[in-house]
């Protein structure tokens, strides 16, 4: 794939959405080189579904100070005439004292979400609404759509997307220095990291579970599914890997309390050996569950 024709491609739906959304220069310049990176990684016969992303996902720019989260993306579901559809955006905090690799790794994180939940985003049953973001699900009454509950894949979903970030940055950083559309942005971006990038999001988690994330046959699989919104069919899928019922929902579960741990970490002053303790213990028991699949998935 000639990188340099889908960036002089991708610039001209950029110049559009850019002026139509208002976006300052920080932004645009990287979306010259995020939108074609994202194009590359998932593929031209995918284009369609990311150019559309783009479109309907508005950046929100925010100077609130959150030292947890630094941006987010999600949907807003609504309806009219007995039809779904959704309003979806991203914020980004504390815009104006954000670095441009802090930026970048936001834009495309948050893009990532979003391009993962574009099909099949609403499921509809007898009594809810669901809504998907990536491995995740928001149930909304029917009647009124009132929240009443999400799933708890969010933390794997978070590491799988930090993945793909790195991913995605990583294509951007063998584009074409010398393509004057984007040289200055590439000059900034591997100027200011290493040669290979590694997103700081979640880094515990993602450090925890890389042995599952380097196996092709987990990633690759989960992320078709989660790309194509057919995520009721994981939690089947590994647990026959397993062996056993429960195996995901097990893991799930450890991830989610682990990074409950990690927030009460940094919020406590006194006793936080015990907190250390515990995360270690959760560790053990998620990297228990990742060598499981590993061997089994090794063994056929």
């Amino acid at each position: 794939m000639d990188t340099n024709l889908v960036i002089s491609k991708e610039k001209e739906f950029v110049d559009r959405l850019c002026t139509l959304n208002n976006y300052d220069n920080n932004i645009k310049h990287l979306l010259y080189v995020i939108v074609p990176a994202f194009v590359i990684k998932y593929g031209v016969n995918k284009e369609n579904i990311i150019l559309n992303t783009f479109r309907e996902t508005k950046i929100i720019v925010s100077n609130d100070k959150d030292k947890i989260v630094k941006a987010y993306y999600t949907s807003k579901l609504k309806r009219v005439d007995n039809e779904y559809s959704t309003t979806k955006y991203m914020v980004l905090n504390d815009y104006e004292n954000t670095t441009l690799i802090d930026l970048l790794d936001n834009l495309v994180h948050e893009y990532n979400h979003a391009v993962n939940s574009y099909l099949n985003e609403i499921k509809e049953t007898g009594k809810y609404i669901y809504l998907r973001t990536g491995l995740t699900y928001r149930a909304y009454n029917k009647e009124d759509l009132s929240f009443i509950k999400k799933t708890k894949s969010y933390m794997l979903e978070e590491i799988i997307n930090t993945k793909q970030t790195e991913e995605i940055i990583n294509i951007m950083k063998e584009f074409d220095e010398n393509n004057t559309d984007i040289s200055n942005t590439i000059y900034a971006i591997n100027s200011e990291t290493n040669h290979k990038y590694n997103s700081n999001s979640y880094y515990l988690e993602s450090q925890i579970c890389k042995q599952i994330l380097e196996n092709k046959t987990f990633i690759n699989t989960l992320a078709g599914l989660r790309f194509n919104g057919e995520i009721y069919d994981i939690t089947k899928w590994f647990d026959t890997i397993i062996g056993r019922d429960g195996a995901y929902k097990e893991l799930i579960q450890l991830l989610n309390d682990m990074y409950d741990l990690e927030i009460e970490y940094t919020k406590r002053k006194f006793f936080k050996k015990r907190i250390i303790n515990q995360i270690r213990n959760y560790s053990d028991k998620i990297i228990n569950i990742v060598n499981e699949f590993n061997n089994n998935v090794n063994v056929r």
